[in-house]
């Protein structure tokens, strides 16, 4: 049982053992070129803004600074932050967009360390953009690019109305 062991070589292992590998020289700088220019035009767009998605400004059609608050039911207040009035109660398990939206720019708040005082700014453009902002990150969620359901969602919170609307889509 006890004998010799053999090896068998690697699948792709060249015959008679471990030679380097020669790379010709014209590859490796060729490579090296390559890399650096990458490096230097993301570096230049970086610092320079080139080939960056710039929204243009444009005028304010209207506003709404609003604040959202978790109930212990799993519901979200809304609350107009310049009047203190109810917005809208949306009830547990729905308005899952809207949900989400919060989520992420609540969760850079909480990363930055900043809590729930200031308020979130909803800006509907007159180029028809429909944005939710939040100042205290400098974050910002476009609504419009996701569709009329959910623009048509944060255009309730964009409404002031005389009492508060359960909002409630899918």
């Amino acid at each position: 049982m006890s004998g010799p062991i053999h090896f068998e070589p690697e699948p792709g292992a060249r015959p008679g053992g471990n030679h380097p590998l020669n790379v010709p020289k014209p590859a490796l700088v060729m490579a090296a070129a390559m890399i650096v220019v990458v490096f230097s035009l993301a570096i230049s767009a970086r610092l320079f803004g080139f080939g960056a998605f710039k929204e243009t400004a444009v005028a304010v059609l209207a506003e709404r600074q609003l604040t959202f608050t978790d109930v212990k039911d799993g519901g979200i207040i809304v609350e107009d932050a310049t009047t203190h009035a109810i917005a809208a109660q949306l009830p547990p398990a729905s308005n899952g967009f809207l949900r989400g939206a919060l989520r992420a720019l609540t969760r850079e708040r909480n990363l930055a360390g900043i809590g729930r005082e200031q308020p979130f700014r909803l800006v509907r453009y007159v180029d028809g953009r429909l944005v939710l902002h939040d100042p205290a990150t400098t974050q910002s969620v476009t609504i419009t690019s996701f569709g009329e359901t959910q623009i048509e969602s944060f255009d309730r919170l964009l409404i002031v109305g005389p009492s508060p609307q359960k909002v409630s889509t899918h």
